[in-house]
């Protein structure tokens, strides 16, 4: 599903262990916007693992004002052209250089040619007639609302030009954590001191970089907590208890599925919140538990559909084309 981060110079260097962490996550492709000198700086590479990009995080974004993004594929081929930024407008054409990341999956889709991804049809359809006769309506609260609209709040853009000036639409959509602001919570191992304000004092953003991922924990919706449930198997407890025989991680698996499918109603998603309990439990025992949690989270914060949810939980070749990432978690297959 990609994570979008935007930075300034001052902000934490992060550690190996975050950025092996946020590649995990979303693992194809990443590539940093900036702007020096009146200059737009674009850089994109196709990591193939884990250390290629801590890499090109120290070479490339560590220390810069800059936005950079990691891809999860969700449209288009893996390749450097689908990796973001993507061009806007052109100095020679338009008089700057614009350029734009994206976080989320757009309902306009990339029909029209299954190579590229919807974020290419986007600016292609939509942003390029809208901008090029008024490059600066770009950096206008108005083209913001507009935009934000018009894609809704489960996608988020950030805009750069060449002289730096930088829109994030739906900017309130994503979080703030060690001196960044992050397009969601769901593709990386959020910490729980991440907030929906950004966070002051550079003491206190250091001491949030230098916490450790922690995966999220198993047995407690983010949403369930704030509705009233309780945490039946005490904060902090995980599928990776090696104490746990198959018939306590089953009655676990069941607990947590209702307690999910229920949020999901209580959250206005009655069409997801309908999945039967035993396609819920046929996609934990293909992937994990916490994969099906994290799925549950994107409905519920908007990323992907109730229709999309219900054809990822039953159709795991699907689940796997869209998410990658879901083969790390296979262990009770």
């Amino acid at each position: 599903m990609c994570l979008l981060v935007k930075q300034s110079a001052t902000s934490p260097i992060l550690s190996n262990e975050w950025l092996e962490d946020f590649y995990s996550f979303n693992s194809d492709g990443v590539g940093i916007m900036a702007a020096n000198h009146g200059d737009l700086i674009i850089r994109k590479v196709l990591p193939q693992s884990a250390k290629e990009f801590i890499d090109f995080y120290h070479s490339e974004i560590a220390g810069r004002n800059c936005a950079f993004h990691l891809r999860m594929r969700t449209h288009g081929d893996i390749d450097l052209d689908n990796c973001h930024p993507y061009e806007v407008l052109t100095r020679s054409v338009h008089g700057i250089d614009l350029w734009l990341m994206h976080n989320g999956i757009l309902s306009t889709g990339n029909k029209a040619d299954e190579s590229k991804s919807d974020t290419w049809h986007y600016i292609n359809d939509y942003l390029k007639p809208m901008l090029s006769a008024n490059p600066d309506f770009a950096f206008t609260p108005a083209f913001a609302e507009i935009v934000g609209e018009h894609i809704g709040s489960s996608n988020k853009f950030i805009l750069m030009d060449n002289e730096g000036r930088q829109t994030v639409v739906n900017q309130s959509s994503g979080v703030y954590w060690a001196g960044l602001w992050l397009s969601n919570t769901y593709a990386w191992s959020a910490s729980r001191s991440a907030s929906k304000n950004p966070i002051k004092g550079h003491k206190k953003q250091v001491k949030q970089s230098k916490e450790k991922p922690d995966p999220k924990p198993i047995y407690t919706s983010k949403y369930a907590s704030n509705y009233g449930y309780m945490d039946y198997y005490g904060s902090g407890s995980g599928l990776d208890n090696t104490e746990l025989d198959y018939s306590e991680w089953y009655d676990i698996a069941c607990n947590e599925v209702d307690i999910y499918l229920d949020d999901m109603i209580y959250m206005g998603f009655p069409h997801a919140g309908k999945l039967s309990s035993s396609k819920a439990l046929d996609f934990i025992e293909k992937f994990s538990l916490e994969d099906f949690k994290d799925i549950c989270e994107m409905v519920m914060d908007k990323a992907i559909n109730e229709e999309w949810f219900i054809k990822v939980m039953t159709d795991h070749k699907l689940a796997l084309e869209c998410f990658p990432y879901l083969s790390r978690n296979n262990e009770y297959a």
